[in-house]
């Protein structure tokens, strides 16, 4: 019955601020009927900011008209907040280089009328568009300047803000310590402002210390992240998860199991397939390690038909594993020998070599407690080679190929270094040796001469005539021996010498070789412009159509090769492209070169944080190029508008690409599978060049799906 009450009162509370609006709105456009100059203008601002998140076309319309009427009447403060709505409107609909434009018109006549508020309000929007053209550097720079404004202006609220800008910013690149710093200076403006976001900081925060393995403050600021979002009936699920990752890992396993229990109850609740199997498994892995072996099996075994009925194959490859761990545990022989090996199997379909490691290893265990001591032996050694293999292939990855001949050298040298340790190894062992039949030469002389003069008292004179001969010869030979060892010694020192010699030479030649590596890059970056100013010169003084089409492909197609060559000579990695970066400035570069509106043709990027070498992001980089410009020319060719959308993801190794768009789908007369047409067969070139499994969907639109491997 509350609940009910509830839902009834926020729908309530929602009509009204609904209604209100609508008022609003409807009270300006009255007033706008017979308003004239200024008011004119503001109240067309007012419409334009109002429709931002309700109609984008009548609020960009109305921006742009109270542009025109402001600089007609030369009203600056009424051209400044057109360009930030018109700013607004471009960002929504990805023309960043647009929005850029017209915030920074806004910013700077805000500047020069000398409006504080509003020139942080424009420096925080350029932030944000900066934010999402992935320039993390530029965006940096701007919110840091939106707060020292707003720290100027005693505004606390804009303070937090900021703030939590700036943290999110750190967080992206890295620097987890900044992003604690700002985090924590923004939940405590929220707190002293009551800020209703202060939750979404706390979840932020709980992230930070969480990475920084903090786990105690990464406790508090989850928790209270709960408290807030059980009082705002806001869903708890992710939360109480997080938290009892948190105590997993600090080995309290009851509290970890209480929090798994109620994150499962939500998700059930909400029919969410993926995190009910998350919390299964955690549940499982809290039991498993408190010993409740028969429970833990069966939340493994409900959360492995989840993860079936969701193909999720490497989730299925690793509980399988678990389960068959468990069996071994029970001495069910039967069950642990059959979930292993298709756990075993579908690993090695998908090289999950992690999990097939595991599988090694507890097969080695399965086969010992039968007593077949040689396949527990067998199985023993893939284990460990796998093991070699995951931790030499961890080793070679960070191994920079662009020094290979320095390398080469150094090794050389090294061995002739090695060889010389060896013969003044040897020759330490010969002073050695020399020393010891020394000390023993004289400590049988002094024996000999004791018994003599015990047995032979009698003979003493002759005996020390006998000693002071033997003493001169001792003598010599030291004598001789010490020479020798001076010349040893010299010997090394000029060892020592050369050796410091070498080494400040390898030193020179690895200077030298990055030297000419960055001339390199710079020449060919030149050489790339130079080609490319060229086709264009010839595009624009060409008559012919299919003369045009080809110099502008072309041109794209060494635009999109100069990118990576760009992005390697500007970064620190010599051999990794940015790909996410990399796509967009492409497509930038497509649209422009092709004179196509992003407000005709939209683009959508769903691309994770994802490197290639420069192998891969090259025909990568040409095979979306050629399906951009395929799908502008002929899917989108009678002029109607749409979307093209690009979703890129890696899981493992393998990377996932698709490129689709929603205008005409090929027509039935093209045999897209043997294709005979240039641009398709381009795609299918530069998919074989990529190895990468390629399918085309021919409705609705044309999509294309690529898989490959990440080398």
């Amino acid at each position: 019955m509350f609940n009910k009450k509830l839902v009834l009162v926020i729908l309530l509370l929602l009509s009204l601020s609904y209604l209100t609006s609508i008022s609003k709105i409807d009270s300006l456009e009255t007033l706008l009927i017979n308003s004239r100059g200024k008011q004119r203008i503001n109240l067309l601002n007012q419409l334009s900011s109002i429709y931002r998140n309700k109609d984008n076309k009548i609020g960009f319309d109305y921006a742009k008209l109270a542009l025109t009427l402001a600089e007609q009447e030369k009203y600056k403060a009424g051209e400044a907040h057109a360009y930030n709505n018109l700013g607004h409107f471009y960002m929504k609909s990805y023309n960043y280089e647009s929005a850029q434009q017209n915030f920074q018109n806004a910013l700077d006549m805000f500047d020069k009328l000398k409006m504080e508020y509003y020139i942080g309000n424009a420096t925080e929007n350029i932030g944000h568009v900066y934010w999402y053209k992935g320039d993390f550097s530029n965006c940096l720079e701007h919110y840091k300047r939106t707060l020292e404004i707003y720290l100027h202006l005693k505004d606390e609220m804009r303070q937090a803000k900021a703030s939590n800008n700036l943290g999110q910013v750190y967080y992206r690149l890295g620097f987890y310590d900044e992003s604690l710093k700002y985090f924590l200076q923004a939940m405590r403006l929220k707190e002293k402002l009551h800020n209703p976001t202060l939750h979404h900081t706390l979840n932020n925060l709980g992230i930070v210390y969480l990475k920084l393995s903090d786990y105690d403050n990464a406790l508090d600021m989850y928790k209270r992240t709960l408290q807030i979002r059980q009082e705002r009936n806001i869903d708890t699920a992710s939360t109480l998860s997080n938290i009892g990752t948190v105590y997993l890992t600090l080995q309290d396993y009851d509290k970890a199991m209480h929090y798994f229990s109620e994150a499962l109850i939500l998700n059930r609740k909400q029919q969410n397939k993926k995190s009910i199997s998350v919390c299964l498994n955690n549940i499982a892995i809290v039991m498993e390690e408190t010993g409740n072996i028969e429970q833990a099996l069966e939340n493994y075994k409900e959360a492995l038909a989840i993860k079936r009925n969701i193909s999720d194959t490497y989730g299925y490859s690793n509980t399988a594993k678990n389960i068959g761990s468990l069996f071994l545990i029970k001495n069910d022989m039967e069950q642990a020998d059959k979930y292993l090996r298709e756990s075993l199997m579908i690993a090695q379909e998908n090289e999950a070599r992690d999990i097939i490691k595991e599988n090694y290893l507890l097969i080695s265990k399965f086969y010992a407690k039968q007593n077949d001591f040689a396949n527990a032996y067998k199985y023993l050694n893939f284990y460990s080679d796998i093991k070699d293999s995951l931790f030499n292939k961890e080793i070679n990855d960070k191994i920079n190929q662009h020094r290979t001949s320095f390398e080469m050298e150094k090794t050389l040298n090294d061995k002739e270094l090695l060889l010389k340790d060896n013969q003044i190894f040897k020759l330490q062992l010969q002073k050695n040796k020399s020393s010891r039949v020394i000390l023993f030469l004289m400590l049988f002389i002094l024996i000999m001469i004791a018994v003599s003069l015990y047995y032979y008292y009698s003979k003493v004179n002759k005996l020390n005539t006998i000693l002071s001969g033997t003493n001169e010869t001792l003598e010599s030979k030291v004598k001789q021996r010490t020479s020798e060892l001076k010349d040893a010694n010299e010997n090394l020192r000029e060892e020592v010498n050369e050796r410091k010699k070498t080494g400040e030479h390898l030193k020179a030649s690895l200077k030298e070789k990055e030297v000419m590596l960055n001339e390199i890059h710079h020449r060919v970056k030149n050489n790339l412009q130079v080609i490319n100013s060229i086709l264009n010169i010839q595009s624009r003084s060409s008559l012919s159509t299919d003369s045009i089409n080809i110099l502008t492909n072309t041109s794209n197609w060494l635009y999109s090769m100069s990118l990576v060559q760009e992005q390697v000579y500007t970064s620190d990695n010599l051999e990794l492209v940015d790909f996410n970066l990399y796509v967009r400035s492409l497509t930038e570069n497509i649209f422009n070169s092709m004179q196509v509106s992003h407000a005709k043709i939209k683009t959508v990027f769903n691309i994770q944080d994802i490197k290639l070498n420069v192998n891969l992001a090259i025909p990568c980089g040409l095979l979306i190029n050629e399906i951009i410009i395929n799908a502008i020319k002929h899917s989108f060719k009678k002029g109607g508008g749409g979307k093209i959308i690009i979703n890129m993801n890696q899981e493992n190794s393998f990377i996932y690409l698709e490129v689709c768009n929603d205008g005409e789908s090929i027509p039935e007369k093209i045999n897209y599978l043997e294709p005979n047409t240039a641009g398709l067969e381009i795609i299918r070139i530069l998919a074989l060049q990529l190895s990468a499994k390629m399918e085309i969907i021919n409705h609705n639109g044309v999509t294309y799906k690529l898989k490959f491997k990440n080398k």
